[in-house]
């Protein structure tokens, strides 16, 4: 008879340590997200699809370990936030599944986008960020202006672009329909309003991390043609 008594002691005595490791869990993505998780309905559900349709694209890439939440947060949008070298957290709003959510694979972009940022060390680091683009000015010039004379934005608008190819690559590697990057980027163009190429679009392009830019555009098109040689 004593045994299944401590066998009830045991899991007595470990539950309060369990419902901290829960609760320690949910403050973490909460604080990382903004939000609360989502665990349950359809949206996760299919967030659940996608990710394991994409899984064993991104496994192929060893040392990483990527964590994605969907969150009640009525942010159209969805982000990367890397904790270590090698481990990430992604979230995903739920008004962002809404927003895709009636075109799987163009949700897949976005979250293959993030899992691209998770994945891609370079960015991770200002050393690694600024060695992408090539420097203004450079020698004793440089010097005398000091750090400055980086152009953060140009770097992200690069380590952006770089997202963009590894999450096209992951979406074609696991199946989905490549011009879904091309749909995914257009309901980002009619959101925002951000359709414009002329001068003035340019020019303020120059002074945004995130805009849909006609080189990002470009860029894909470039990724589209080449894999259909």
């Amino acid at each position: 008879m004593r045994q299944p008594i401590f066998i009830v002691f045991m899991l007595i005595t470990y539950l309060p340590a369990f419902s901290q490791v829960a609760l320690h869990r949910q403050e973490s993505i909460e604080q990382i997200c903004h939000a609360k998780e989502i665990a349950s309905g359809p949206e996760r559900e299919q967030l659940h699809q996608i990710i394991t349709r994409i899984r064993p694209v991104v496994n192929r890439v060893k040392g990483h370990h990527i964590q994605t939440h969907l969150v009640d947060s009525k942010v159209i949008n969805a982000w990367h936030v890397h904790v270590t070298q090698s481990e990430s957290v992604i979230c995903i709003p739920i008004a962002m599944s809404h927003f895709e959510g009636d075109a799987e694979a163009e949700l897949a972009f976005t979250i293959a986008h993030e899992v691209g940022h998770a994945l891609d060390n370079t960015c991770k680091s200002s050393t690694g960020r600024s060695k992408l683009i090539q420097p203004h000015l450079d020698g004793l010039l440089r010097e005398l202006l000091g750090k400055d004379s980086r152009d953060v934005y140009a770097e992200q608008r690069a380590c952006e672009s770089r997202a963009d190819e590894l999450g096209f690559a992951i979406i074609v590697a696991a199946g989905y329909n490549p011009y879904a990057a091309a749909g995914s980027f257009g309901r980002w163009e009619m959101f925002r309003g951000d359709i414009s190429t002329d001068a003035a679009a340019r020019a303020k392009e120059q002074t945004s991390m995130h805009p849909i830019t006609p080189d990002r555009i470009r860029n894909l098109r470039k990724l589209l043609r080449d894999m259909k040689k």
